[in-house]
């Protein structure tokens, strides 16, 4: 795209990954097969093989992640403090108040450009007229409210703290699959090239020998209009497909806890981030076990086997184990999307 973005290209999230060290640059195509030596995985079970449905089974889960991801640009706790550092703003109001079309654009620009905040565009308004518009040129996830003065309504504005390219980065990631995002049917920007011309939800397409199945969200652009994220969820094959559904969901978000602690360096030193990352980005659980000691979130189940299900917060949920340095074990709750 060749354009500045002023924080979301460098920021990997919000909530999510707010704590995160860079780590090795994760590959874009998933391995669905649980990794031999390292993951402990129960035999399969006698219910009935997912078969075809393992497509879209697998696809639900890293739309699950997308979903969440960007919802998090909407309500996380971060989002609202940067509300709050626009519409607290008092450079902003009264230069609004006066008018002084000078001052509005030197306190928009330094809202922006503020260090340690996340607002990568905003736009100020009033009476129906744009007064001050700056950030990068592709913003998804805008938030519009209105700037008061004294009591009273005195302009409107629209931000947002995540641009285009840092939500490709993200929901890659995250999940280690092929992301390219559409405007009005034309390609924008991803990583599966060449992209297709068009897709629709649920589709399966081939492309440089490979095949995936389509998972397409539909999201805000700035200040208006939509866009379309799909995913390209490579489908499973071989063992994988005779395993029931249930257990082709557990792989898949066995795959989303592989990428993600590929972003902690040392993970051993980064349990409890983990941890954290995992719950905001899934809604799951994760518990890390050296023999007897808890190395990451104290609470959680007195016992947990390395495979099948457990109870814990009154709900019953599939485990996904690994044992990334014996003898430390993670343990993912798996959420059921």
């Amino acid at each position: 795209m060749g354009a500045r973005y002023p924080r979301g290209y460098r920021r990997l999230s919000l909530i999510l990954l707010g704590a995160l060290l860079l780590g090795a640059i994760i590959a874009t195509q998933i391995d669905f097969d649980l990794p031999t030596g390292h993951a402990a995985t129960a035999p399969p079970s006698a219910a009935s093989p997912c078969g075809p449905a393992s497509a879209a089974t697998a696809a639900s889960v890293d739309g699950f992640v997308a979903h969440r991801i960007y919802s998090g640009e909407f309500g996380s706790e971060e989002v609202r403090a940067d509300v709050a550092h626009i519409t607290g703003s008092r450079e902003l109001l009264t230069a609004l108040a006066s008018p002084n079309l000078a001052a509005v654009y030197r306190a928009v620009y330094t809202i922006v450009y503020m260090p340690h905040w996340h607002i990568v565009r905003l736009r100020v308004s009033a009476h129906g007229r744009v007064l001050a518009d700056v950030g990068g040129p592709d913003i998804i996830a805008p938030i519009s409210g209105v700037l008061r003065f004294r009591g009273r309504i005195i302009g409107h504005f629209v931000m947002s703290v995540q641009d285009d390219l840092g939500y490709v980065k993200l929901v890659s990631h995250f999940t280690g699959i092929p992301i390219d995002l559409y405007r009005g049917g034309s390609f924008v920007m991803g990583t599966l090239k060449p992209a297709p011309f068009s897709v629709t939800d649920g589709a399966t397409v081939a492309i440089a020998g490979s095949t995936y199945q389509t998972h397409v969200l539909d999201a805000l652009t700035f200040p208006s209009g939509t866009l379309r994220a799909v995913l390209f969820v490579p489908v499973p094959s071989g063992a994988l497909t005779r395993r029931s559904c249930a257990e082709v969901r557990v792989a898949a978000w066995g795959s989303v806890l592989r990428h993600i602690a590929a972003r902690f360096s040392p993970l051993s030193a980064n349990y409890q981030r983990l941890a954290g990352t995992i719950r905001g980005s899934s809604g799951g659980y994760v518990f890390v076990r050296g023999g007897r000691r808890r190395l990451a979130d104290n609470a959680g189940p007195k016992r947990i086997p390395r495979s099948g299900k457990v109870s814990y917060r009154g709900r019953e949920w599939r485990v996904y184990s690994w044992e990334p340095a014996p003898p430390a074990r993670i343990y993912f709750l798996t959420p059921t999307g």
